[in-house]
């Protein structure tokens, strides 16, 4: 490179340093005096405080769930096991079954002695938003009896009614640290104009937008380094899901870019730092309290929550005419009482009672006719969430909310699909039992190896990662457009 010439060198010197020393040069000023102010200080210790806690409940909360599902299995494993024992023993003539709990009869089996459950297991990524898994169950016990009595036993309710629950992370990021972002944010202009220190600052060749710029990512990086080691600290250890975390941290950091370019748009506007803080509170209480409530509104006028007492008439209604219909055969006695051998299997074969194969009938006749109206429930559920999906732009916590969901694999998309693979499975469970019952064949040890198992197959990482990644999107436009705006209005910003 050749030397500069004396020209050269006095234009560089008129024209003063270049945008990105200045940037480093307030950057690293406005960090010293921050790290002096015991403000920021102040919002990320109690960040820390209320991640450190949240990450204490979800973490509870979570493993005290894992310990239940695991229970369940082995609970599972070991019926199964308990059955078969029983089962050699009565082929062998060492026990006398019981009537309502015989391993060879298939409608004892099916009905309970061997329900399995189908349980949805926790991500790594679970304690973060504990989301629909306080309303939603993560296990189901599937038996031969109608859908409708298992699957839709719980209290049906509106998405957004996930929002309240426990103090997990999800709460944290959600309502908090918004509020702690704006705390150290509001007055990143007006207080140096309030000082009189602005017009020294400016008379530097230092822009205006670069001094807001360089205040903001000091803010910004600090903010973000809190939440970001508290939870890689607390989390990954027992949890791992390093990949998982990395997208979780780049959702949070899209919406703490949110809130601090409303700080910015604010600051911009040149008015004094109490009026900057009070046009902040109302930003803050319209877009993460108001905005969701509105939304809740909307999507229950649209699409009414599915009616649980329906439901449960037109379940009653079915299984009345089924009883009427089939009374001939729930009027049967069971004939083991005196005979026992009859609750022995002969040449593969086993009297199953009349009552049980009524009920079977029955529960068959019911699932027939209320498939169409759980279908109808279930697309109205559906409806709903493409509705705060399509319309939670109106609202950054909605739109973290359900990102941080989705990770967590808490959100009401992965349940649904956990409600369709248990459907699924219950129909194969009807039909391994149905030609046993009705025709009288006897279970034998191998069948109870040929049992169906539910197997939870997860979403594929592709479309998981195409929803972060439009939720990201969501967050990150407004963002930009706040600050291009936020540029062009220093322009006019008053000095003094």
């Amino acid at each position: 490179m050749p030397p500069l010439s004396t020209l050269d060198k006095l234009q560089r010197t008129l024209q003063g340093p270049g945008t990105g020393y200045l940037f480093t040069r307030v950057f690293l000023n406005e960090g010293r005096i921050l790290l002096a102010d015991r403000t920021l200080w102040l919002a990320c210790g109690l960040l820390f405080l209320f991640l450190g806690y949240s990450l204490y409940v979800g973490l509870s909360q979570v493993r005290a769930r894992e310990a239940v599902l695991q229970g369940i299995t082995l609970r599972d494993a070991e019926k199964a096991d308990k059955s078969i024992t029983q089962l050699r023993r009565i082929l062998a003539g060492h026990e006398t079954p019981d009537p309502f709990s015989n391993p060879a009869d298939p409608a004892s089996v099916a009905s309970g002695l061997g329900a399995r459950h189908a349980v949805l297991p926790y991500l790594a990524l679970a304690p973060l938003a504990l989301g629909q898994s306080d309303m939603a169950p993560n296990y189901y016990r599937v038996t031969n009896r109608n859908k409708s009595t298992f699957l839709y036993d719980g209290e049906m309710d509106n998405p957004w009614n996930l929002m309240t629950g426990h103090f997990d992370t999800a709460f944290v990021v959600i309502y908090l640290l918004p509020l702690l972002i704006l705390g150290v944010s509001y007055n990143m202009l007006s207080a140096e104009r309030e000082r009189g220190t602005l017009r020294l600052l400016l008379s530097h060749s230092l822009g205006i937008g670069t001094l807001l710029l360089a205040k903001t990512a000091v803010r910004a990086l600090a903010v973000l380094t809190t939440t970001g080691a508290t939870v890689a600290a607390v989390l990954l250890p027992e949890r791992g899901g390093s990949l998982e975390y990395l997208f979780w941290l780049g959702m949070i950091a899209a919406y703490a870019v949110f809130w601090f370019a409303v700080a910015a748009a604010v600051n911009a506007l040149g008015k004094a730092s109490a009026t900057n803080a009070f046009a902040l509170i109302v930003v803050w209480v319209t877009l993460v309290i108001l905005a969701p409530v509105l939304l809740n509104l909307a999507v229950s006028q649209a699409y009414p929550a599915p009616s649980r007492t329906e439901l449960a008439t037109r379940s009653r209604l079915i299984t009345i005419g089924g009883l009427n219909r089939f009374a001939d055969l729930l009027a049967t006695d069971y004939r083991h009482v005196g005979k026992p051998q009859v609750l022995l299997p002969k040449d593969g074969k086993i009297e199953v009672a009349e009552r049980r194969k009524a009920h079977l009938l029955i529960a068959r006749q019911v699932d027939a006719e209320l498939d169409t109206l759980l279908a109808a429930f279930e697309k109205q559920l559906l409806a709903q969430q493409q509705f705060i999906e399509r319309f939670s732009l109106i609202s950054p916590a909605a739109v973290i909310h359900e990102g941080m969901s989705a990770l967590a694999g808490t959100g009401s998309r992965r349940y649904t699909q956990f409600t369709q693979q248990v459907s699924t499975y219950h129909m194969d469970w009807k039909a391994f039992f149905e030609v046993r019952i009705l025709n009288g064949i006897a279970m034998t040890e191998p069948d109870f190896a040929r049992l169906p198992k539910f197997s939870w197959l997860e979403q594929p990482a592709t479309a998981l990662r195409g929803q972060l990644a439009g939720y990201a999107l969501q967050l990150l436009v407004p963002s930009l457009l706040l600050g291009l705006w936020a540029r062009r209005r220093l322009r006019r910003y008053p000095m003094v």
